[in-house]
């Protein structure tokens, strides 16, 4: 997508919709997230133009099927507007009001002082084969996040329209898994009835997803110009910290936030689905991959 000036702000300020070609050249030289850029390679991600509550709604009904079915992971919900914005923070009411609109919130301010909405999808494991709730989660992203003049300045929530973006990294690690086992193995996960050679599988896919979690921290630390607002990898890779909580909906404050890596919390992952599978342990996928930060401040004290 054509890039803005770094004081300005793409498409003017006015966060309309993007053309065809224009969305697959932000796909192609924008999107840093690496996770994000395979599920799209794959058609697993659903991408909707919503203009209020109730096609947002609608939109994620469909989405959830598809979540259920294998087919989506994630959900970005373009939000076309003829409107000029002033700042992020006219942004992000606005994105914020249509999640209230949905019924996902009581108040658009109180949605964007870093409120978290956590959606449960209540879906059969990739991974297990178990019945259990994945919970997704809707983040703001708006074009005055990337103008180092606005107070809000952070250009890993950035994005060249409107859009709220929902996923489940604990999902989405789940489906690599099962996608990895059905290329080795020519089955699902919970087909494998081999222990150690499961455990195997699901190391290296915690390598796998650290390393894309690693690339994409190091891609948005370098297009930030403001040395505080950069997301940064831990020297262990064990950490990011980000200027903001992830994965809350949106803030009205920028505050360093240290959270846990994949070498952390994917590997947490692969025990709680190796003790279901073969220790009889019930499974509880929680929101590892997005449980929160700690204040970074605050954590090292």
């Amino acid at each position: 997508m054509a890039s803005a000036d770094a004081s300005g702000c793409p498409f003017h300020a006015t966060a309309k919709a993007p053309s065809e070609s224009e969305f697959d050249d932000w796909l192609q030289t924008d999107l840093r997230c690496s996770a994000g850029k395979r599920e799209f390679q794959l058609g697993r991600y659903t991408v909707a133009h919503i203009r209020n509550g109730y096609q947002f709604s609608e939109a994620l009904k469909a989405f959830r099927q598809d979540v259920e079915d294998y087919r989506k992971t994630g959900f970005l919900a373009i939000v076309p507007s003829s409107e000029r914005f002033d700042d992020s923070v006219a942004e992000l009411r606005t994105l914020g009001q249509i999640m209230v609109d949905a019924g996902l919130a009581d108040s658009a301010g109180a949605l964007i002082n870093s409120q978290t909405v956590a959606i449960p999808f209540d879906v059969t494991c990739p991974v297990t084969g178990i019945p259990t709730v994945y919970e997704f989660f809707p983040v703001a992203f708006c074009p005055h996040a990337r103008s180092v003049v606005d107070p809000l300045y952070d250009p890993a929530l950035s994005a060249p329209f409107l859009a709220i973006n929902t996923t489940s990294d604990a999902f989405a690690f789940g489906m690599l898994v099962r996608d990895l086992s059905l290329r080795h193995f020519h089955c699902a996960p919970h087909e494998v009835r081999d222990r150690h050679e499961l455990e195997r599988l699901l190391q290296k896919c915690a390598t796998v997803w650290q390393k894309m979690s690693a690339n994409t921290i190091q891609s948005y630390n370098k297009i930030s110009e403001i040395p505080e607002r950069a997301v940064h990898l831990s020297a262990d890779q064990q950490t990011w910290t980000a200027p903001h909580n992830d994965p809350v909906f949106a803030e009205m404050v920028k505050e360093p936030h240290d959270h846990e890596m994949p070498a952390v919390y994917a590997n947490r992952l692969c025990a709680r689905w190796i003790a279901a599978l073969f220790d009889g342990q019930t499974l509880k996928a929680a929101r590892d991959g997005q449980s929160g930060g700690i204040p970074a401040f605050d954590f090292r004290k």
